[in-house]
């Protein structure tokens, strides 16, 4: 158990995800200006109305970008590794910033293998050439971790948060082949009708059939 400070937000940061945000609130710039002076790690909650806290990601603070006349900053932030909250106080003492009691958790050790990955790594060449996203698409490295584009696949808030969860490599890239496998399918249907409904209104060279 460990006292970490909390900057609860209505986003999910995943381990291994770069995140960059705005800092605005007086009580998160001193929560950020502590983290910096001292070296210390924060995390991130996701946060929904009238839900409690449970999961989180602790976060690296890796640069403070610039920081404004009126005190408001841009940070660069890294995720490090998920916990879970047993205790949350909306102030920590002598603070202004939210705190929480946390428990950090264990991975398990099943990577991710090779077939599976490229596999995973073919839906989302194909996802991205639909949706023209110019995305480079990972290459096979045994470190890598499918966290570190999990925002870029389709996923819902619950599905990020059932990801977030997960405690294997080998399990998350399951999680994610069986999206995209719905997913994909969905996405190509949705393209195919905006094509159609962009068509509406246009000469077409349309060619009967002869009955001769």
């Amino acid at each position: 158990m460990e006292l970490l400070p909390l900057f609860p937000l209505s986003l999910i940061a995943f381990p291994k995800e770069k995140l960059n945000l705005h800092i605005f609130e007086p009580r998160y710039r001193e929560l950020i200006t502590e983290c910096f002076e001292k070296e210390k790690t924060f995390g991130i909650p996701p946060f929904q109305t009238n839900q409690p806290l449970e999961i989180g990601t602790e976060m690296e603070l890796v640069e403070i970008s610039k920081v404004y006349d009126d005190g408001k900053m841009d940070i660069k932030t890294k995720g490090i590794r998920t916990f879970k909250i047993h205790e949350f106080y909306s102030k920590v003492s002598g603070k202004l910033y939210p705190g929480g009691e946390v428990e950090f958790i264990p991975q398990e050790s099943e990577k991710s293998n090779i077939l599976q990955f490229q596999q995973v790594m073919t839906m989302v060449e194909e996802l991205y050439g639909i949706m023209d996203l110019d995305q480079p698409v990972p290459e096979w490295d045994v470190e890598f971790s499918i966290y570190e584009i999990a925002h870029k696949l389709g996923l819902s808030f619950d599905q990020e948060m059932a990801l977030l969860k997960t405690t294997s490599e080998a399990a998350r890239m399951s999680f994610i082949q069986k999206h995209l496998e719905q997913f994909l399918p969905k996405v190509k249907e949705m393209m195919a009708l905006k094509a159609r409904v962009q068509m509406n209104g246009h000469f077409k060279n349309a060619i009967p059939p002869d009955f001769a």
